[in-house]
């Protein structure tokens, strides 16, 4: 039985989640305000009301951003803390690719957008997952989104519609068009999704990534904050 726990602080409806077998087993929402003073006690009660026990997890994976500076250092830190006390590994997952696989939609492109540098915003383009071969054998696992464009700064003035239409510490779109590009900046135009919890796509990622053998290193794995930090060191 491969059960891997989900864990999401990064955005503003923080959450976590565990998947057992590649099937969302329970989600929880994380009160507002409260994720540093709830992580634990919520996330200990899921998998023990799901008879488990944080020792028993096949794996434990986090959001590595990019998102909220405060949020991605509780939750990373947290995970790491249960990661290294009982020798469960740990996958870091990147905000983007939950955020594509929360939006998943059969045959849709879909846009993610992420906070970056001050008045710039991260985005990618994926697609959905390639359809089984005849005869493949399917894995517990879901099969990934298929990255198109790499995350890269844009503009928030040229996102500025979309970036206030769009809700979440990781934001999402489908968007039905190949013309991405052109219905991107067309606004009007662009498709939306409603805001979700983003815990059980960080699950089912990290039990992806896991599955494959890319596991993250307890001590050197480090969240991606999309951006430099306010307070800096003299001279940097």
């Amino acid at each position: 039985m491969r059960s891997i726990l989900g864990i999401d602080t990064a955005s503003p409806r923080g959450s976590v989640a565990l998947t057992v077998d590649g099937v969302l087993r329970a989600t929880v929402e994380l009160p507002a305000g409260r994720h540093s003073s709830e992580l634990a006690l919520h996330a200990e009660r899921l998998v023990r009301d799901s008879g488990l026990s944080l020792p028993s997890l096949t794996g434990i994976a986090v959001s590595g951003g990019p998102g909220s500076f405060t949020g991605l250092r509780i939750g990373l830190a947290w995970a790491k803390g249960v990661a290294l006390g009982a020798g469960t590994p740990l996958a870091l997952v990147s905000a983007h690719e939950a955020a594509a696989v929360a939006a998943n939609a059969e045959g849709c492109l879909r846009v993610t957008v992420t906070p970056g540098e001050r008045r710039e915003v991260e985005i990618a383009l994926w697609a959905a997952a390639p359809a089984a071969a005849a005869g493949e054998r399917s894995t517990p696992a879901p099969a990934a989104p298929r990255l198109l464009r790499e995350p890269q700064s844009v503009p928030e003035l040229d996102l500025a519609e979309a970036i206030a239409l769009l809700t979440n510490g990781a934001r999402y779109v489908a968007l039905p068009s190949n013309d991405v590009l052109a219905a991107l900046l067309n606004e009007d135009d662009l498709p939306r999704r409603p805001p979700v919890l983003l815990a059980p796509a960080v699950a089912s990622v990290g039990d992806r990534l896991l599955s494959e053998g890319a596991s993250s290193d307890v001590f050197l794995a480090a969240p991606a904050y999309g951006r430099a930090p306010n307070a800096r060191k003299p001279g940097t």
